[in-house]
């Protein structure tokens, strides 16, 4: 066995610094005070809603190194945000005016910008929520006077009111797969929202298959992925006296698959699922004492996503995961020590798995871990020989230098 002194493994210190847990990445505004991040493409691409420098809420995109550029929005607005992206860089989402009124809003990828608001019809307010591969457009908008109604555009033929049966009053479609599957919710006058689910019948038309849970409960789909998996939210078999993030079944006898809240909060919502199953989202308090908290749900479990914040974090909290693509990148909204509302950015997010440099057990990797090992080390004690080969030598020294480097998931 080769023995090291304390003195030349101290030198560890020096090499390995400080590392934390995963890094949380504020994504900087348009010069302004403040941003948000909605969604994130598989080319790691984000949009959302940043400050400019002339204090002007505009849609935002930030390209895979993260340099934001500002969408612009309609003649006759004052602001805009970008709600999705889609593989191919088109953005859909909304300008509103100075009387809050929306307009949906279509950005190319390429530095043109589109009037759907004016292409679809539409009367009083509207927005895009989602955009396909195929790009095909859902939202919400009244095409016809009275209660606005989930829509398709596919931006060649007329937008067509598609998503919830015709009795309901008003519903919305905020997701679509690339299979032309929708997702969202619709409602009577007065009464809770219904999940809903529009299935193409392979004639141009849809199909509504029931996935909302019998009973007076509000329950609101928000996203499907592309192998079917719907997400959102439902009071159904909820644990508290409010609402919980689910996945719904499809399956009558037990529609809704309920994943709970973070400990401590009664309510939580999901947002946006990959097509691996990682669901992304946030929970909150009805009561309004705690702030929100954004999660990720991964292998069974939902992940407090604060739980990545250390000392060194530029972020006080992380409120809500808003989007995460196919690479298990998660996009968002957070909070900074200095108090500015900041758009989030963690890359390959992997929920619980285990940190084996993380020899205090506390999340973070850091000086202790470091002098952890090292008392380890000197003594011959287990938790030190990383090989596991019964030998306490270089190769447990480098195999502890590489998984602390690595960082914790």
């Amino acid at each position: 066995m080769n023995h090291y002194s304390i003195a030349s493994l101290s030198l560890l210190l020096l090499v390995c610094g400080s590392a934390m847990a995963q890094d949380v990445v504020a994504l900087p505004s348009l010069g302004g005070t403040g941003s948000l991040a909605m969604d994130i493409n598989d080319l790691d691409e984000v949009v959302g809603q940043s400050i400019d420098g002339s204090g002007v809420l505009m849609a935002t995109r930030w390209d895979a190194s993260g340099t934001p550029t500002a969408l612009g929005k309609l003649d006759g607005t004052v602001l805009s945000s970008a709600e999705a992206i889609n593989n191919n860089g088109e953005i859909v989402g909304r300008s509103e005016n100075s009387d809050g009124i929306a307009f949906s809003t279509y950005w190319d990828g390429r530095g043109g910008i589109v009037d759907m608001h004016t292409a679809i019809g539409a009367h009083g307010t509207s927005v895009a929520w989602d955009i396909n591969d195929n790009g095909l457009i859902v939202g919400q908008a009244p095409l016809s006077p009275g209660f606005s109604k989930g829509f398709i555009w596919d931006q060649v033929n007329p937008a067509q009111s598609e998503g919830a049966l015709s009795f309901y009053m008003g519903s919305a479609n905020y997701g679509v797969n690339n299979n032309g599957e929708l997702v969202g919710s619709a409602f009577f006058f007065g009464d809770p929202d219904d999940a809903t689910h529009a299935v193409p019948d392979g004639s141009g038309g849809y199909e509504y298959p029931s996935i909302n849970p019998s009973g007076f409960f509000f329950s609101q789909a928000k996203a499907i992925n592309n192998n079917g998996l719907m997400v959102g939210h439902s009071g159904a078999n909820s644990t508290t006296d409010s609402w919980n993030a689910c996945i719904f079944t499809g399956d009558l006898s037990n529609p809704v698959q309920t994943l709970g809240t973070l400990d401590g909060w009664n309510t939580s919502e999901a947002v946006d699922v990959n097509d691996d199953g990682m669901i992304v989202g946030y929970a909150w308090d009805g009561n309004f004492v705690l702030e929100p908290h954004a999660w990720a749900y991964i292998d069974g479990q939902m992940h407090d996503l604060n739980d990545l914040l250390n000392a060194e974090s530029d972020f006080d909290r992380l409120v809500q995961a808003t989007g995460v693509n196919n690479d298990g990148d998660i996009v968002g909204i957070g909070v900074l020590k200095n108090g500015m509302t900041s758009a989030f950015l963690i890359e390959n997010y992997g929920g619980g798995d285990e940190c084996v440099a993380d020899l205090t057990g506390d999340g973070n990797l850091d000086f202790f871990d470091v002098s952890a090992f090292l008392g380890a080390f000197s003594n011959q004690e287990p938790p030190a020989d990383f090989t596991g080969d019964g030998n306490f030598d270089f190769f447990d020294v480098s195999a502890f230098l590489n998984a602390f480097n690595a960082g914790c998931p």
